[in-house]
């Protein structure tokens, strides 16, 4: 028996209900890894067994899980046989019901070498950080790359800041927020990585536009803009016809950014477009004319016209932001269905940087 076929009969497959979706987990490989592998919209968020998203009933089948799954699930959910995929290998052919996955085909990740050839300051703790890579890179609109340098072991996650072209590019553009006391972002910062060689992986995430006619409610906060303009410049390129909303929470006027191109997704919107922005820190007394508070303050405020219309709802941001929209979506009658979610964790967070 050749090397080959080692490797296959190692291999078992999993079958995702109720879509009957069919694909390969080889040896040491967690389903999510295998999935995402094969570019299936497998549900997740953090790939390391603390966010949930993944969780599946296992009809059958066995598996060898990675971790204590105790530490997520309930204890009903054991006894039911729930399992995580993103911290499960397989020791035979399984079956589960994963009720978020989606039948959707995104680009799968691949490893790329790239360069910083560019950045280019945005507000003081943001910047636009342009990198070019060895070959082309083709992405869904809303995903984000992982980047790598040797100093430090833990890849960083950041957001594509522009919509994807046909047939890819090989040069990818970001937004990137400041971490304090972030070792990458300290690095960047101070003008230390100006053409270093970095590794990247990419595309990855589960943050891309559903189908639909419905309105679009966007909210981001921080550098969560970059999946959101990459989203509304994509669907402007595609020429889909939806109502949308943008809100931007951000401390002060100093903090807004990327204002003009906000301006031009607004002139060439097939449809009808309002962009939000709210300070939270704005001083009381000046120029500013505009909405006051949390971003999730204003939601309500603005968006309470679209609920009877089924609106999806994207958040980009930090958790507390996402978690305080969240609530007020769901306290105005939207379906959790229609809420999709990508977190920004930093370095202070379990889960690795954006």
């Amino acid at each position: 028996m050749g090397l080959f076929d080692i490797f296959k009969a190692k291999s078992k497959k999993v079958t995702i209900m109720p879509s009957r979706t069919t694909f390969t987990v080889n040896a040491g490989q967690t389903i999510l890894e295998a999935g995402l592998a094969e570019g299936y919209a497998m549900p997740h968020s953090c790939k390391v067994g603390t966010c949930g998203e993944c969780k599946s009933h296992k009809i059958e089948g066995k598996i060898k899980e990675l971790i204590n799954f105790g530490y997520v699930l309930e204890a009903e959910e054991l006894q039911n046989d729930y399992i995580l995929p993103c911290r499960s290998t397989l020791k035979s052919d399984v079956v589960l019901d994963m009720p978020n996955f989606e039948l959707k085909r995104l680009h799968p990740p691949q490893d790329f070498m790239g360069t910083i050839k560019k950045t280019i300051d945005l507000t003081e703790d943001i910047k636009r950080v342009v990198i070019s890579l060895d070959k082309d890179m083709e992405f869904d609109a809303g995903q984000y790359v992982e980047l790598q340098i040797d100093e430090i072991r833990e890849p960083r996650s950041y957001s594509f800041a522009i919509p994807p072209v046909k047939n890819g590019s090989n040069e990818i553009e970001l937004f990137i927020r400041k971490v304090p006391n972030g070792k990458f972002t300290t690095l960047l910062f101070d003008g230390l990585l100006e053409n270093k060689e970095l590794k990247v992986k990419g595309p990855l995430g589960n943050f891309w536009l559903r189908d639909g006619d419905t309105p679009l409610i966007c909210i981001g906060g921080g550098s969560g803009l970059a999946p959101l303009i990459s989203i509304l410049e994509d669907t402007i390129a595609q020429s889909i016809k939806r109502d949308c909303i943008l809100f931007f929470g951000a401390r002060t006027q100093n903090d807004l950014y990327v204002l003009e191109q906000i301006k031009k997704i607004e002139e060439k919107w097939q449809g009808s477009f309002l962009f939000v922005p709210v300070l939270s820190d704005e001083p009381e007394n000046n120029s500013w004319t505009g909405d006051r508070g949390f971003v999730h303050t204003a939601i309500k405020k603005y968006a309470e016209k679209y609920i009877d219309l089924n609106p999806h709802v994207y958040l980009c941001g930090p958790p507390v932001m996402i978690d305080a929209a969240t609530e007020v979506a769901t306290d105005l009658g939207i379906s959790k269905d229609n809420i999709y979610a990508d977190n920004f964790f930093d370095s202070s967070n379990k889960k690795v940087a954006k």
